[in-house]
Formats: C-alpha cells, structure tokens, sequence
C-alpha cells in the first residue's frame, strides 16, 4: 500500500502513514506471544575494506574493560533533519504535523535495530577496542557498559586513537497506553531514536505498560511505540519520560450528493486532520470510506467545476462515523478592493477571511494586488468575517461581518487611512540609545493602540495608529526603571528617557 496520502483510490482509502503497526513488517501478530525483549536477528556487516578504527575507552580518565561497543554507518542526514513524505517543503520528519512520522518512525526504527548494518566489538581489560576491514567513510560509536554509557559521532575509518569518556548517561521510561481506557498496554513494540545517530534501541512494554531502557548518552531522542491491530504513536523524550497512546483505527464513511439529492461517482474528496492529508474518488453512488484515521476532527472537501461541498467531522475514540452527507452547492466568493480615502490603491494589503458554518471557522490569507483587489474564489455559505493590515495604514477598528449565500459574492470594498508616524528613541540618563524595552501605546479615547521593541540603538516605530492622544507604557526590565507617560501623533521624533534602576540592596524580592 503506498505510503503517500495524496495517492487517488476509487472507494476506499486506507491510510498507511497514519502508523497501523500491521505495516512495520516485523511485530508479531495479535495471537502471538510477546518475549520481554525484542529478539535479536542477524544483522548484515558493515561493508568490509581495508581499513581499521581502534580506540580506548576511559572513566574518570583510567581505560575500562568489558565494555560493548558498536560501530553503524553514520548517517549523512539525521532523523531530525529527514524530509516528511507528506508535508509541506521544510517540515522534518519529527515535526508534529507530520501525518507520516508516526508509521514511518516504526519502519526506520526496525531497520536500524534490527536489520542496519553493524560491528560490534568488547574492550580488552586495557580499554582498546579495535574493528578491522572497514570501507572508506565515517561511522558513529555507541559504548555502553556497568561503568556507564558514551556516544562518539562520525568517526573516519582509519582513525588510529579514538577517545570514548564514559558517563552516567540518562534512563528512559516510557509508559505505553490504550489510547480510549487509558489503561497499561503490554507487549508493545517501544523503540528510542536518537535525533542525531543512525542507531535505535529497542525494547516491549511490560505487563505495566511501562518500557525501560538501559542508560543512553545525554541527547535528544524521540520514541515509537507499535503494537498489531494498532495505530502507532510517537513523540519527543521529555526529562521524565513520556507517555504514547496507541489507538484502535478508526473508519470514516458517507457520500458526496449532486444539487437534486442523487449520489455522484468519480468524485473526489480530500481530507485533512490530525497531521493527515487523503485523496479518495467516490464509488457509484457517490459512496467513500477512509479508513486507518486516528481519532479527532478532520476536514472533508469536495470540488467540482464551480460547485463545493465542506463539512468538519469529529471521529470519536469508541466507534466508526459512517453517516456523513457531503452536498454540492454551487460556490461563493468574497472579493473587494483595498484604498485609501483618495481612491489609490492599496497594494499588499493582507486580507483574513474567517468563514464560520455550524459553529467551526476556517481562515484563509490573500494579498492583495498593485490594483489593490483580492479575491478568494469558490468558499462556502456561512458567517464572514474580513480583516485587513496594511503597512502605514490604520486597520479598520472591527473586522467586517455579513452572511454569505451559496453561488453569491460578499462584496468587500474597504478604505484604510493613512497612520500617524509614531516614531522616535528610547535612552538611558547619559542619552545613549537602550535596545530591548518595550513600548505599549493605548489610545486615550480606547480606539486601538499598538506596541514595538526597541532596537540596538534604541529606535523604535510603531505602525497602523491613527492621529491622536496616546498612553505610553515602558518596560525597560530589571536595568531601568518603568515608565509611562503621555505622547500625541503623528510624532516622527520622540525622545523618551529612562532612569536607572534602584541600587540592588535596595530591591525586594
């Protein structure tokens, strides 16, 4: 099944990137008994060459014998830096948004504790380690003994002396649960990950849910709990531990319906929630079913030529949704243009549209253009409300509010006078310019206001205000004194001056 969610089915669509542990290819299966440790399997050598790395491992600086130390390819790209298959440009892999990083963290945590290439060698009672007929590149070390534990990254083969310092390292407790009870969950599959090494250590909760690890170098990790029949769940390692969920999958079904009640086939309907993105075609009849969805709230849309349907739709814990009704209505848009009082447009003005329908509310962005028009095409009917910025121009006080009908437009013409410069310098009693301080103006006549950091040298502008009487508020931090005061705008030029703060005898806590 491809991992990818935009994949287009017709009927049904299963999604494998939300993490089913029945996909990691090597979980035992929900009749079979599970051992209190995963079972070791051959893994493959590293590939052999010519060249040898030897090293010593030490403690409080004397070398240390009986330790077990590993050598893996070191990888080139870390886990902290992998691409998510099914996010935005820049998103990583352990990105929370990321729908994939949960089933994808169980297959590469079986392969690199599992199956990765690897040596592994024991010091001699003289500390030195030594592993021979490497290839020509770079690996990372891993030691792990009763003296402690050490972690030593992208070595070259070759390398002659290698120092490894042993330290206490951390211990890992992870709590495993069913994600609906919230009760203990034996036998699941717990693999740790360090952010930066190619290495994965892995364990199987007990009968408490609780799945310990040996120490482990000081680092981040991130853990992946799979169990079979479940959904996988993954997550950073906080200094206590951390406690994953694993969830029963869950379907999602219903049908997209034409204007005039009867179902449409070939139809497609995207969704989006909890990290996920689908694609799925309807079946005749206009019938769909997503399944494999963790529990949550996801988002159905179907367009078709000028015509959309939308509907936002909580999939409990305890049970499938199998009713939803998706009708297509012809679409609605909201456009405007953005001015001033002279009639010029406003050119990359940010709009804000939030559209609200059976008490959910969508945002969407547009800018608008040298001719300051904007435009969001094809929306649904519901309550609208538009907000609009632009640099040097006061925001309307209250967003613009009405109701939008299937197949109308919203017009949303909009003039925005031009700000009062406020502007200036905050210093200290030698007048020299002090970077960091905030600085709050509130409109006396309690219409607006706006706030600014003051640079390195003290200069400070605060934008969309318009002409008027305005309170100032300082706060300088522990150096200085607060301070407030009165300013009137427009103001191109202010000076505001701060005192020292009192001797520190004389603070109280």
């Amino acid at each position: 099944m491809p991992r990818l969610l935009a994949t287009v089915m017709v009927g049904v669509l299963v999604l494998g990137a939300a993490g089913c542990a029945h996909e990691a290819g090597a979980l035992p299966s929900s009749g079979e008994s599970v051992s209190q440790g995963p079972a070791e399997s051959p893994r493959e050598p590293l590939p052999s060459g010519p060249l040898v790395l030897r090293g010593v491992v030490t403690s409080e600086g004397k070398p240390v014998g009986g330790v077990t130390v590993s050598a893996v390819p070191h990888a080139d790209v870390p886990l902290s830096a992998r691409a998510c298959s099914s996010g935005v440009p820049g998103m990583t892999i352990l990105d929370p948004g990321c729908g994939a990083m949960k089933g994808e963290l169980v297959q590469t945590a079986e392969w690199l504790g599992l199956k990765a290439p690897m040596a592994r060698t024991v010091t001699g009672a003289d500390g030195w380690f030594e592993f021979t007929q490497l290839r020509a590149s770079t690996y990372d070390l891993w030691a792990s003994g009763p003296r402690g534990t050490a972690f030593l990254a992208a070595v070259p083969a070759g390398a002659n002396v290698v120092g490894m310092a042993l330290e206490k390292g951390r211990n890992i407790q992870v709590a495993v649960e069913d994600g609906s009870s919230g009760r203990p969950l034996a036998g699941a599959r717990v693999a740790l990950l360090p952010q930066l090494g190619g290495q994965a250590f892995l364990t199987v909760s007990d009968a408490g849910g609780l799945a310990s690890f040996p120490p482990v170098p000081t680092g981040q990790y991130h853990v992946v709990a799979s169990f079979p029949g479940r959904l996988a769940d993954a997550g950073p390692v906080g200094a206590e531990g951390t406690t994953l969920h694993l969830y029963v999958p869950r379907s999602l079904s219903g049908r997209v319906l034409r204007p005039g009640g009867n179902g449409g086939a070939g139809l497609r309907v995207r969704l989006e929630g909890q990290g996920l993105q689908g694609l799925i075609q309807t079946r005749d009849g206009g019938d769909f079913h997503l399944a494999g969805l963790p529990p949550g709230s996801y988002a159905l849309t179907v367009r078709e030529g000028r015509e959309l349907a939308m509907a936002t739709v909580l999939l409990p814990e305890d049970r499938d949704v199998t009713d939803v009704r998706l009708a297509l209505e012809p679409c609605a848009e909201v456009a405007g243009r953005v001015t001033r009082p002279t009639g010029e447009p406003i050119p990359r003005a940010e709009v804000e549209l939030l559209l609200g329908r059976e008490g959910t509310w969508r945002k969407m962005l547009a800018t608008s253009s040298s001719e300051g028009r904007f435009r969001f095409e094809c929306v649904e009917q519901g309550q609208v409300r538009l907000s609009l910025k632009a640099r040097g121009h006061v925001s309307p006080a209250e967003p613009l509010a009405g109701e939008l009908k299937a197949g109308d437009t919203f017009p949303a013409d909009v003039v925005l006078p031009l700000a009062a410069p406020a502007k200036g310098r905050i210093v200290d009693p030698g007048g020299r310019g002090v970077g960091g301080v905030r600085i709050v103006l509130s409109a006396l006549d309690g219409r607006g206001g706006g706030s600014a950091t003051t640079a390195g040298d003290g200069s400070f502008e605060v934008d969309g205000l318009a002409p008027g009487r305005y309170a100032y508020e300082l706060s300088p931090g522990d150096r200085f004194q607060a301070a407030r005061g009165e300013v009137r705008l427009p103001a191109a030029n202010l000076r505001l001056k701060l005192l020292r703060g009192p001797p520190v005898e004389e603070r109280r806590p």
